[in-house]
C-alpha cells in the first residue's frame, strides 16, 4: 500500500501582500459599473514603475475599463498605456516600502457569455477592476492577454474589502465573507468577483475539514441550485481529504444560464452554467480553488499548472483516469502540454486536448494515481498562497515518483 510522506503545515500567506479597499456600483440596465480602487502595495523588490492590468480591454472580451487619473500616497502621478491591458504609473517603490494607489474606473459590461458579460436579470464581474500583477519571484508580469476564454495572467495573494451597490430588487454575491449589507472581505485570495442578479439562493455547511458555509446563487429559470449544493459540498469535501484543507471560510457558485456547459473559476467563487455536464463542471471549477486559488501559477505562460491539474482532481474524484501508461490515439499531438496560451492563439481545439486532456494523460503515464496525489498535497504544501513554476511541481513528482519529470518531458512539460 503506498504511504504518502507527511506533508509539512501550509505556508502562510506574507505579511506584505497587498490590501485592496474596492467600491462599485452596478448601475439599472447592469451595462454601466463605476468604482474605485485603493491599494496598498509593499514589493519585495526595488521597482522603478507601478503596473496595473487592465483585463476587460482584452481584444476578445468586448467589455471596456476606463481609468481616471492616479494618485500615489496622495499625489498625481503621470500614466501611460503601453497596451490597451496595461497601466504603467511612473512611480518607483523601494523594496520593503508601502504605497498607497488610488485609481477611479468605469466599466462598460458586455452581453455574452465571458468573464465580464450580462444575462437578462444578472451580470458577471470577474477579472473587472485594475489590479497588480507581481510576482515576488520575478517582478511585473506583462505578457499580452490570452486570446483564449479570456483567462487572465496572475496577481499575488491579496486581501479586498469591498463594498457593492446595486440596482433596487437585484442582490449581489462575491468572493470571501460578507460581513455588512453590500460588503466583503477576503482574505489571501489572489483576485475577487462579483455576481449581481436576481436570483434564488440555497446555503448548506460542510467541514473541508474546517467550517465552510457553502451558498449557491441561481438564476431562477436553471433549476438546478439543489443539485450544484449537493455536488459542490461533496467535491470540497473530498479534495480537502486529497490535497489538504480548504483553508477559506465560504465557497459560492453563482449558476447563470449563459454559461451552457461552462464554468469559470475564481478563489472562493464561481460561475458555473446549466447543461448536461453540469457534474464535472462543478467539479472542475472546485479543484481550481486548490489549483489556482491557493497555488497560483502564470496562467498565460503556465496555463497548464491550474488547467491539467484541475481536470486531473475532476476525474479522481469522478472516478476516471486513463489506464496505467496509456496515451491518448493521437500521441504525436500530445507534445505541447507545457507550452503557453499564446502557442495556441489560433488552435483552441488544440488548447483543450492538449493542456486538458493532455495533461491528465500526461499524469496518468506515471502509473500511480495514489503517487500524483500525494506528490499534488505535498506541492499545496509548499506553494500554497505563493505563485507557482512547473519545477516546484516537477520537484514534488520526483520526490514520490522518481524519475517522473524526465518522463513527463514527452508530453512537452519541462522545468
Amino acid at each position: 500500500m503506498f504511504a504518502c510522506p507527511s506533508p509539512p503545515p501550509l505556508r502562510a500567506p506574507t505579511a506584505d501582500r497587498p490590501r485592496y479597499a474596492i467600491r462599485l456600483r452596478v448601475y439599472p440596465g447592469l451595462t454601466l459599473v463605476e468604482g474605485d480602487v485603493v491599494v496598498a502595495f509593499t514589493p519585495n523588490r526595488t521597482t522603478k514603475r507601478i503596473v496595473f492590468r487592465l483585463w476587460p480591454n482584452s481584444p476578445r472580451t468586448g467589455s471596456h475599463l476606463d481609468v481616471g487619473r492616479a494618485t500615489v500616497d496622495g499625489k498625481r502621478v503621470s500614466a501611460t498605456h503601453p497596451a490597451p491591458t496595461t497601466l504603467v504609473l511612473r512611480r518607483g517603490v523601494r523594496a520593503r516600502s508601502t504605497v498607497t494607489i488610488r485609481l477611479p474606473w468605469r466599466l462598460h459590461v458586455p452581453r455574452r457569455a465571458d468573464r465580464i458579460g450580462r444575462w437578462a436579470g444578472g451580470v458577471r464581474l470577474g477579472s473587472f477592476f485594475p489590479i497588480l500583477p507581481w510576482d515576488p519571484r520575478r517582478g511585473w508580469i506583462t505578457e499580452p492577454p490570452a486570446q483564449i476564454l479570456g483567462e487572465s495572467s496572475t496577481s499575488p495573494t491579496a486581501d479586498f474589502d469591498v463594498t457593492v451597490r446595486t440596482p433596487r430588487g437585484y442582490r449581489a454575491f462575491a468572493s470571501g465573507t460578507p460581513f455588512a449589507p453590500g460588503r466583503w472581505h477576503a482574505h489571501a485570495v489572489r483576485d475577487f468577483a462579483v455576481a449581481v442578479g436576481r436570483f434564488v439562493t440555497l446555503s448548506g455547511t460542510t467541514h473541508a475539514p474546517r467550517r465552510v458555509t457553502v451558498a449557491v446563487a441561481a438564476d431562477p429559470r436553471t433549476q438546478v441550485a439543489r443539485d450544484v449544493l449537493s455536488l459542490a459540498t461533496r467535491s470540497l469535501v473530498k479534495l480537502s481529504q486529497r490535497y489538504g484543507p480548504y483553508p477559506w471560510r465560504t465557497y459560492t457558485l453563482i449558476v447563470a444560464p449563459d454559461l451552457v456547459n461552462v464554468g469559470i473559476e475564481y478563489p472562493t467563487v464561481v460561475f458555473v452554467g446549466p447543461g448536461n455536464f453540469i457534474t464535472t463542471v462543478v467539479q472542475h471549477e472546485t479543484a481550481h480553488q486548490w489549483f489556482y486559488s491557493l497555488v497560483g501559477n502564470d496562467q498565460e505562460r503556465d496555463p497548464w499548472l491550474d488547467e491539467a491539474l484541475a481536470t486531473w482532481s475532476q476525474s479522481r474524484l469522478a472516478g476516471r483516469l486513463p489506464g496505467a501508461g496509456a496515451v491518448r490515439s493521437d500521441e504525436s499531438a500530445m507534445r505541447h502540454v507545457g507550452a503557453p496560451i499564446s502557442f495556441f492563439a489560433h488552435r483552441q481545439a488544440d488548447y483543450f486536448r492538449e493542456v486538458y486532456g493532455g495533461g491528465l494523460d500526461a499524469l496518468a503515464s506515471l502509473g500511480s494515481p495514489s503517487g500524483v496525489d500525494c506528490a499534488l498535497r505535498l506541492y499545496v504544501a509548499r506553494n500554497g498562497y505563493g505563485i507557482a513554476q512547473p519545477r516546484d511541481l516537477l520537484a514534488e513528482l520526483d520526490r514520490v515518483i522518481p524519475g517522473a519529470a524526465e518522463r513527463l518531458r514527452r508530453f512537452g512539460i519541462h522545468r
